[in-house]
């Protein structure tokens, strides 16, 4: 593997002196990267006006996750969407799963060698496509990480805050039982960022309601099967159990199933992640008891403006905060689906 690594790395490194004549001519000297740790997503516009217009024909290239999972069609359809509004061409790119390290790499260097005008990028780790984004930023192009693994070099990165979104689903969980009770978390891929970040928030938070316990905390690879068979197992080694929390709403639809062949609905509430539509769809019909929603969708709109905003050397601070919100079935009437992505 690390050979592997090695030779794409030495090959990605080659393209740097491939740089065109007339790519560089009409670009920023360099592409800045703003001074401001952050800026929410929603204060963008009063502070660089609105999305700078191409002044020519553009093309970007977004190479995700995966294709499978419906908050990566998500964001694609964000890309494309805003991308169009633009006239802007965008090559489109998916590892065939979300552990495929190497086959994102193979992508993303297949793609930087064809010189885009700016690189969208969802990695699977935080170093699998940092050679990319190294070799990008020699050749002058602007990198925009989107939701998972923030690559260092990156020329700035769109997501929510993920400590936050494992913190609302406990609190969450809080206000079901106040009186406490026993809870279990379904953890996303080893190695993820954003699995590594929920599970931090939504562990420190349960410390803050000490008669809320965490009895199990077991992985379930961002797989609705492999989380099935996780909360079963968990289910008949803690009876008491009234709530669980899935790092992301396929696997959180995996548990609702296993609590459902349990007959335990009424007693084990099920709180997911991403907000996506199967999910809202069980929030509504009672089933899930909420989703810490992140908006896709918008994030891939965000990440075509962010790279619009770096092509006309605005100083984009180097995380754009992008929104979540709990949907319950309480208000999941206010959150409409989005576009579909058109493969």
């Amino acid at each position: 593997m690390n050979t592997t690594r090695s030779r794409l790395a030495m090959t990605t490194a080659a393209l740097v002196v491939m740089a065109s004549a007339a790519h560089a001519a009409d670009s920023c000297a360099a592409y800045p990267t703003g001074t401001a740790e952050s800026i929410d997503s929603s204060a963008v516009e009063a502070k660089f006006g609105a999305v700078p217009a191409p002044k020519r024909d553009l093309r970007f290239a977004y190479v995700t996750k995966t294709l499978i999972n419906e908050f990566w069609q998500g964001v694609a359809a964000g890309v494309q969407s805003e991308a169009g509004k633009y006239n802007i061409k965008v090559d489109i790119q998916a590892a065939k799963d979300e552990s495929s390290l190497v086959d994102q790499l193979n992508l993303a260097q297949t793609v930087l060698s064809q010189k885009p005008d700016a690189l969208l990028l969802s990695p699977q780790s935080d170093t699998n496509l940092a050679p990319v984004v190294e070799s990008a930023k020699a050749l002058n192009i602007p990198t925009i990480v989107i939701d998972d693994a923030r690559t260092e070099g990156a020329s700035t990165y769109v997501g929510t805050d993920q400590v936050a979104i494992g913190s609302k689903a406990a609190d969450f969980l809080h206000s079901l039982y106040p009186g406490g009770g026993e809870v279990a978390q379904i953890e996303g891929q080893a190695g993820s960022p954003n699995a590594r970040k929920r599970i931090q928030g939504f562990t420190e938070t349960l410390k803050k309601y000490p008669d809320l316990k965490l009895v199990a905390s077991q992985p379930g690879d961002w797989d609705r099967l492999t989380a099935l068979n996780a909360t079963s197992n968990i289910l008949r080694q803690n009876p008491k159990l009234v709530g669980v929390y899935a790092n992301n709403d396929g696997m959180a639809l995996g548990v609702f199933e296993a609590v459902a062949n349990a007959k335990l609905e009424k007693q084990v509430a099920v709180v997911g992640t991403d907000g996506i539509s199967e999910a809202k769809k069980s929030v509504s019909n009672g089933e899930m008891r909420a989703t810490v929603a992140e908006f896709p969708f918008d994030e891939g709109v965000l990440s075509v403006q962010m790279a619009l905003r770096l092509l006309a050397c605005q100083p984009i601070p180097p995380w754009i905060v992008s929104p979540q919100a709990v949907i319950s079935a309480e208000n999941v009437g206010r959150f409409p689906n989005p576009p579909a992505f058109q493969n």
